[in-house]
């Protein structure tokens, strides 16, 4: 009896060409966006101090130089005032005879209008006696010599009042352009003070001295650049950012400050202020970063050229990946050996990594190594699995196995 039987194939372990790829578990993050942007550091208070006269430079107090520590209101620079000096005498001296003068006609007043009272008094009684014997001799009472003598007594007094008047109507005239020139004499002599002040330079605010451009016996003139100098306490950075981070800027943010060529020190400051307008060509607009220097390791220095990592928004539940595992839009979900592809919208790119909405939810596999071999629904073997798989060995070429021969 023939008896044909189908045993268990014994199975052998081929290599599989699935790719291996590395794969993230899609969880929700609480994570801060940083807004990355760059600027020039300046000197929050900076002065170029100028000549305001024409004059020689007679002293640098104390020798000043670059570096030097100076206090608000310490005189740095002391020029030759000389010149204003005399001026400030010859417009005193001015004041002082114009003075003179003008109380000189104050007592030439008062002595005229008292004259003007003694000959308004005259001119009444003289008025008041001809006028009485013109009446008499109007009457036939009173003789012809007599009224014309009454007469020229009136016309004397009268002349007399008038040249009084005279006399008192050009002293107020001649009073006022003394008073012009007095005020002429004393704006001179203010004038030649604030002169004489400004030839000592002196500090505007507590701080160094970062440049000086003159030397004893230069002679400066109005507008001539003299020192430079600058306050480190605090320094301001305008720093660009992209338009598109405009609605998550706000005062007060807190931001890191490096420069590339010193990874090991960085400094930190705060958004103080932030433009109103943006720079649409550029597509930037700007914040300013204020950076304490008192507060810092290391004091952050004007001209510095600064990156800037500025605090934006938290998101709570942030659904993140590898910035490089999107792929034109898609990302390859790995579900059962199998490479899925996913659109996704990215919301937003926080350092190497990318926000996602869309498809995709907590717990996807999804897969960050490989992508240019990968494609929709390709087989793929995870990391860490085994690199062989197994499959049935065939024993004859049609299935069957011959177990023997039975009795005939």
């Amino acid at each position: 009896v023939l008896v044909v039987t189908r045993p268990t194939p014994p199975q052998r372990h081929v290599e599989s060409r699935a790719p291996i790829v590395a794969t993230v578990e899609l969880m929700p993050q609480r994570v801060r966006d940083v807004l990355r942007g760059y600027g020039t550091a300046l000197a929050d208070k900076q002065a170029t101090l100028t000549a305001e006269v024409n004059a020689p430079v007679l002293e640098r107090v104390n020798n000043i130089d670059v570096g030097d520590r100076v206090a608000e209101g310490d005189v740095l620079i002391r020029l030759d005032d000389r010149q204003y000096v005399q001026e400030l005498h010859e417009a005193e001296s001015r004041m002082a005879s114009l003075e003179a003068q003008i109380g000189q006609l104050g007592v030439q007043l008062q002595n005229q209008r008292s004259l003007l009272e003694i000959a308004e008094s005259d001119l009444t009684l003289t008025r008041e006696e001809y006028e009485r014997v013109e009446g008499l001799f109007a009457k036939g009472a009173a003789p012809k010599t007599e009224r014309d003598s009454t007469r020229l007594r009136y016309q004397v007094a009268l002349r007399a009042k008038q040249q009084i008047d005279n006399q008192i109507a050009l002293i107020e005239p001649q009073k006022l352009e003394l008073q012009a020139m007095r005020a002429g004499a004393e704006a001179a002599a203010e004038r030649a003070q604030l002169n004489i002040e400004r030839c000592q330079i002196k500090a505007p605010f507590e701080g160094q001295i970062e440049s000086i451009n003159i030397n004893v016996g230069d002679r400066v003139q109005m507008g001539t650049p003299m020192l430079d100098m600058l306050n480190l306490d605090r320094i301001v950075i305008p720093v660009e950012l992209p338009v598109s981070t405009r609605a998550q800027s706000r005062v007060g943010a807190r931001v890191e400050l490096y420069v590339e060529s010193m990874p090991k020190v960085h400094w930190e400051g705060e958004v103080a202020r932030i433009a109103p307008s943006a720079d649409m060509l550029n597509r930037t607009y700007r914040v300013y970063v204020e950076v304490n220097n008192r507060t810092q390791d290391m004091p952050l220095l004007p001209g510095y050229f600064v990156k800037a990592a500025v605090e934006g928004e938290l998101l709570t539940a942030a659904l993140m990946i590898p910035r490089h595992a999107v792929v034109d839009g898609m990302v390859f979900v790995a579900n059962g050996h199998k490479a899925h592809a996913r659109e996704v919208e990215v919301l937003r790119y926080i350092e190497d990594d990318a926000v996602l909405a869309g498809n995709v939810k907590p717990g996807d596999q999804i897969i960050t190594s490989n992508l240019d071999v990968i494609f929709d629904d390709a087989p793929v073997r995870l990391e860490g699995e085994p690199d062989t798989v197994a499959v049935d060995n065939d024993v004859s070429s049609d299935g069957l196995a011959m177990d023997g021969e039975g009795d005939r």
